[in-house]
Parts: C-alpha cells; structure tokens; sequence
C-alpha cells in the first residue's frame, strides 16, 4: 500500500510540474508578457495542484506511520504473552485464588486450574428382610438360624478426587462407614493416575481390580439393590498395585492391565513372620470393544440407560486373572461339594485359595436402546492345588480331597426396560436377573437365584428408591458385602433401598 502511495505522489508531482511549465510557456512566447487575468488563473492552477501534492504527501505520511504502529503493536503483544506465560510473573501480576461450587459434588479448585478437589457422599439406606427355612442345611448339623429384618446402611461413603499440579495428574480417596465394615471407618481405594495420552495412562495404588464387568460398575450405578452372587465367587476385590491403561482406536478399544500383591488384599508387605503377602504378585487383564454408540467408552455409565439412546450401544468383553496364592494376608474364596453329605448336611462348604494356582476366565456383553438395558457376563474359574500332599497343605486338598485340576463355571443375564407410563416416562424401570453356578454341588445340578424388581428415579441416579425380592434354594457362599448370611441357607431375600449419591 505504501509502495502504490508513493508512486501515485510521484504521477502528482510530474503532473503538477509538467502543467505548470506548460501553463507559463504561453507567457514567456507573448510579447509584452502575460496579462494579469492568466497570471490569476495559472496562480489558482499552481495553488490547486500545490494542496492536492500536501494532501497525497500526508495520506502517504499516515499509512507509514499506521503500518509501523501495527508492526510495534504485534511486537508488543509477543512481548507480553512471553512475559505472562512465567509462572512466577503471572502469580505476581493476578495471585490464584480458590474458587469453590457444586458440580456432581462439592469442588475447590485454583483459578488457574492446576489444582481441583471434588467432595462426594455415597447413602445407601436400607431395609431387608431375609428368609430362611428354620431348619436350612447349614454345615453344622443341628445349627438353626431365624429370618432376620431390619435396617442398615449398606453403604456410607465420603470420596475426595481431583487433579494437582497438572490435569492429567488425578488422585481419588475413599472411606466407607456401613454395616459390611460393622460401621468402622476404613479406606478402600486410594490411588493416583497419570494421563500421558489417551492411548496409555498409569494408577498406582489400593484399586477395585479389573476384573468382572459387574464389579467395575460404578457403586452409584447399579441397576439393582445389590451385585449378583456370581460375582462374590468370581469377583477379584480390591488390590494395590500399578494399571496400565488407555483406550485405542478412537477410542473404540479400551485396555487395563493389573499387577497388584494379591487379590481381595491390602496387607502391608513387609511383615514378622508369617508374612502377610507371598512374591507372587496376581496378574489381571480386561478388554473391553465398543462395538456400537455415538460416545465411545461412556455409553454405560448406568446400568440402566437413563440416556435413553436413539442409537443402540454395545459393549463386547473378556478378562483374565491370575493368582498363585502362597498364603496371603486376605485371599479368595472357593467354593465346593462336600463329599459324602450327612443326611440333611447342606451340599456347599467354603475354603480359601491358600496353597492354590487359579485361573480365571469371563466373557461379557452390554446393550442399551431406547430404555431397554440388558447385561450379562459368563466365568470359568480353574483350580490347580500346588500344595496337595504336602506342607504346608492347601485347604482346598484337605477339604475336598482332590489333588488335580478342576473348575467350576457362573454368570447371570439381567434386563431393564423403563415403563411407558404417561407421566413417568424414564421414571419407573423393571428389572430382572437370572443367575447361577454350576461344576460345584454334587451332580452338577447347578445353584439358581431369581431377581425382580423396580427402580424408581426420583433424580436420575442421584437419587432414586429401588426394591427388588430374590429366591435361592441354596446360597454356595456367604458374603456381608453381598447380603448373603450363611453358606447352604434356602433364602427369601427382599430388599429396599433409598441411594442418595451427591
């Protein structure tokens, strides 16, 4: 623009000079000069091109000086965003300060965002009442137990999570104070995670195992009062220990890998003798295709699908857990046949894993469409007793006398479908469950429980009232966090629960 400027002053200039001279030339021809009525016009002429020249000059003038003030300008600005991104100036300049709100939970966090912490409570309040024969077949012969009903609550806990010094850097804690924990206050996930991209990320610390799908459902999702049995045979708990994680292929394929002490354990590691965590350490892989849905990964954050999806979404999963159990601290739970019952002896006894090799196998699917939700999961658990004939003996061989590999087999399928209830459309959902156990009892009848119920949400799942009733003929393993008493009980239970999660 300065350069087209300039040689438009130039044309001006030549233009005026040339016109000029043109204009005087007559003068200088006449004889006795010009008169003084062409001296006035070439005088206005020459003035008129004179203030056209001063104007084309400061127009030129002005561009010049706008183009070098924008170079200043953009100069300055790179000065100062230099300047503003020290850490130290910029706390200097504008101190962080807290702010603080509500958002799916209390949170504080810095005004520069390098710093969060999110408060949550958990309230599980509930009412059961559970059935027995008078005289179930309980291990002891003899032994009676009456129906039992009252309140409880399952689940009290407080949560702290957030991020420090970098969002990718996140931390979460958790206390429990219910009556699985005969409402003694105690930790039960505390770890730390860091985000190096998507694809791959690392936690370290006390965590719920990758294992079932069930288990790894968010306790403020459950679809039901309580987890199937199934998964208080096959579930692995909580371990501490490092995850490798991430999700591939846009997100598409999700991955965890668990190398943790032992399984249903957070015992410390250096111990007096005996020890309360072997070297073995257990391994746990899970994997996880998001075969359909517009949000990958995200799709069955409820059990139900409060989302209500206009598209359906599919999840398609496997896992697989290792355990060589050299006498830890806490370990898993087995059950079995007893062998050559007692008239009117129960068909179950429960062992431990000590001294024993196991493998475990699960497949998993999840469907949501249009209210209708539909889980269900199928395991495989191989027994190996490393210890059969000699010292120290595995339980397991003591109990059962089998010295060889064996395995037992479960899963259940679950539905939901919301009401079309005018009013109360995605209020009211029925749900229903089959589970069952089979490679265990005498016979290989297999154990069945049958589940029906209704979930009302009152505000999605923050909170909502759920009721459901569930018939066994034969609990294979007793369980407090499952609300199972007794190993062989024949169990009416009904429970109804009011979740109140903020």
């Amino acid at each position: 623009m300065y350069q087209r400027m300039q040689k438009a002053v130039s044309v001006g200039v030549l233009f005026a000079l040339t016109s000029y001279a043109w204009a005087d030339a007559p003068s200088r021809a006449m004889p006795g000069g010009a008169t003084g009525d062409q001296l006035e016009v070439l005088e206005a002429i020459a003035a008129s091109r004179q203030a056209r020249l001063a104007e084309l000059e400061q127009r030129v003038a002005h561009l010049q000086s706008a183009d070098e003030d924008a170079t200043r300008v953009e100069i300055m600005r790179a000065q100062i965003r230099e300047v503003l991104s020290e850490q130290d100036f910029r706390e200097t300049l504008v101190p962080s300060m807290l702010q603080a709100g509500y958002d799916k939970g209390f949170f504080i966090r810095s005004s520069d965002e390098r710093f969060a912490m999110k408060f949550q409570w958990i309230l599980h309040f509930r009412w059961t009442h559970y059935g027995v024969n008078s005289t179930n077949r309980y291990d002891n012969l003899g032994l009676q137990r009456n129906d039992r009903t009252g309140f409880d609550f399952n689940r009290a806990r407080f949560r702290v999570g957030g991020h420090a010094f970098d969002p990718n850097l996140t931390y979460f804690f958790s206390l429990t104070h219910a009556a699985d924990s005969s409402y003694d206050v105690r930790s039960i996930y505390a770890w730390i995670n860091y985000k190096l991209r998507d694809e791959f990320q690392m936690m370290f610390g006390q965590m719920r195992l990758a294992s079932t799908r069930a288990q790894v459902s968010p306790i403020t999702r459950y679809q039901f009062t309580e987890l199937p049995f199934t998964d208080a045979v096959f579930g692995s708990g909580v371990g501490v220990g490092v995850r490798f994680w991430g999700r591939l292929f846009e997100k598409r394929l999700s991955y965890y890998l668990d190398v943790v002490n032992s399984m249903n354990a957070a015992g410390r590691t250096i111990t007096n003798d005996p020890p309360e965590i072997d070297n073995n350490p257990a391994i746990l892989l899970r994997a996880v295709w998001h075969v359909l849905g517009d949000n990958p990964g995200k799709e069955f954050r409820n059990q139900s699908d409060l989302d209500f999806h206009e598209t359906p979404a599919l999840d398609l999963g496997l896992h697989y857990s290792f355990n060589e159990d050299e006498y830890d601290q806490a370990t898993m739970r087995l059950p079995f046949a007893i062998p050559n019952p007692r008239p009117g002896q129960g068909a179950f006894g429960v062992t431990n894993s000590n001294g024993m090799q196991v493998h475990t196998f699960g497949w998993e699917g999840a469907f949501q469409y249009r209210g209708f939700s539909t889980t269900s999961e199928f395991h495989v658990r191989m027994l190996d007793p490393r210890r059969a004939g000699r010292r120290p003996f595995a339980p397991w061989w003591l109990m059962t006398g089998e010295g060889g590999d064996t395995s037992f087999y479960g899963g259940y399928v679950q539905m939901g479908y919301f009401l079309p209830i005018p009013g109360f459309e995605q209020k009211i959902e029925a749900v229903a469950r089959l589970e069952g156990l089979g490679g265990v009892d005498p016979g290989n009848q297999g154990v069945w429980m049958y589940t029906a119920g209704l979930n009302y949400f009152i505000d999605g799942d923050n909170l909502k009232l759920q009721t459901d009733v569930s018939k066994v003929h034969e609990v294979p393993v007793s369980s407090g966090t499952y609300g199972l008493a007794n190993v062989n009980d024949d169990a009416l239970i009904w429970r109804v629960q009011l979740a109140f999660h903020f």
